[in-house]
């Protein structure tokens, strides 16, 4: 995702944008919705098979956890090098390229599921994942109709959680019912899809990251903060939910129930955010992001009943404030800046989802399953208390 010099921004192909007519907009946009929809299958599905595979070589808690955060590391270390990629290569390439590299090594895990190749093959695919959402959401500022920013970014938004529905939940049961084998090899054949379909995305946008005042950074430091908690607990969820309960049903439901909530929740956030201006639901989504952990937790220690509930919470919480962030950091660095915006909220993004589960599997050790949810809820809790009072300083 022109500036002023000296201050933090970005130069998104502005030529580009006026010599297209709304119409071929429109156009690039559904396929970027297309493409996208496609790159996810393979990053949804393979979110809790990864470190289910893992745990299947012997991997104990902390290694588990680690095949998560070990991407969104890569993810996240690619996306710092987003001002020098930003001057390379085109944002059509970077999506194209992306969606080869996050496609292309899937089907190697079912050579070992050994810590050491998992990891390799893992650090590749976070390098692509990189690639494809930070010219992603750079795109949808660029592509987005006027004053409808909030609107395009929960269609985008809900293009990259549909594929939840089914690869997020129904990656864990196929890989229990079928095996490994269909899984990765089904997820890399459509991510190699969207990376053929990239090739239709309109051409000459580009863009460029330029790091300047702090205190423009500072503006945009609370609603970056409180959406890095809401990631790190879906994080640590959807890493080991398929893992903490027994029954692979009950675990697909839940990972079905949260994405269902984040989709609706998402769409629910545009709309609001188009009328109403964006950031007012972000104090209450992390709230129902922490009620959802503390219901799982609940769950975890002997109220199954509450597994549904919570995960529909955690999802709604987490796809609210997804878009609500987005559009808020967006609009506060100003739209004609979108690749700062979108580069700093994706490394949020997926930072705060590799955080919660390396620092959950750490914990899972000590404190157990349930025990390392109610942590988890207590510290998204307490980091938006935190936050909020420093805002009102």
């Amino acid at each position: 995702m022109a500036t002023e010099a000296g201050r933090t921004g970005v130069a998104c192909g502005g030529d580009a944008r006026d010599e297209e007519t709304p119409a071929r907009r429109s156009r690039g946009f559904v396929v970027l919705l297309a493409v996208t929809f496609l790159a996810f299958v393979d990053y949804a599905a393979l979110l809790p098979v990864v470190p289910l595979w893992s745990a299947s070589g012997g991997a104990g808690s902390a290694a588990v956890g680690a095949t998560t955060g070990v991407m969104m590391a890569a993810t996240v270390a690619t996306q710092l090098a987003a001002p020098w990629l930003f001057r390379m290569l085109s944002l059509r390439a970077m999506v194209a390229i992306g969606a080869v590299l996050l496609g292309a090594p899937t089907p190697l895990y079912l050579l070992s599921a050994d810590l050491a190749p998992i990891v390799a093959i893992t650090v590749v695919r976070g390098v692509g994942f990189a690639f494809v959402v930070t010219a992603g959401a750079t795109l949808v500022a660029e592509l987005a109709a006027g004053g409808k920013l909030s609107s395009a970014a929960s269609l985008y938004g809900t293009a990259a959680a549909l594929p939840n529905l089914g690869a997020l939940a129904g990656g864990v049961w196929a890989a229990r019912t079928w095996g490994f084998g269909p899984v990765f090899w089904g997820a890399a054949v459509a991510c190699l899809g969207g990376a053929a379909l990239a090739l239709l995305l309109p051409r000459g946008h580009r863009a460029a990251f330029r790091l300047g005042a702090v205190a423009e950074v500072r503006r945009i430091a609370a609603p970056v903060a409180l959406f890095l908690s809401t990631a790190a607990s879906f994080g640590a969820a959807t890493t080991f939910l398929p893992v903490a309960v027994r029954s692979a049903d009950a675990a697909s439901w839940a990972l079905l129930a949260a994405s269902v909530a984040l989709v609706a929740a998402r769409l629910g956030a545009g709309a609001v955010g188009d009328r109403y201006g964006a950031g007012r639901l972000l104090p209450i989504a992390v709230l129902s992001c922490a009620a959802g952990s503390a219901l799982l937790a609940a769950a975890l220690w002997g109220a199954p009943a509450l597994l549904l509930p919570g995960a529909l919470l955690l999802g709604a919480g987490f796809g609210a404030c997804q878009n609500d962030s987005f559009v808020l950091t967006v609009r506060l660095l100003g739209e004609g800046r979108s690749g700062a915006a979108s580069t700093i909220w994706n490394i949020a993004y997926d930072g705060g989802l590799g955080l919660g589960a390396a620092v959950l599997g750490g914990v899972i050790g000590r404190a157990g399953y349930a025990g390392a949810f109610l942590g988890l809820a207590a510290g998204v809790a307490a980091w938006a208390i935190v936050l909020a009072q420093r805002s009102r300083e």
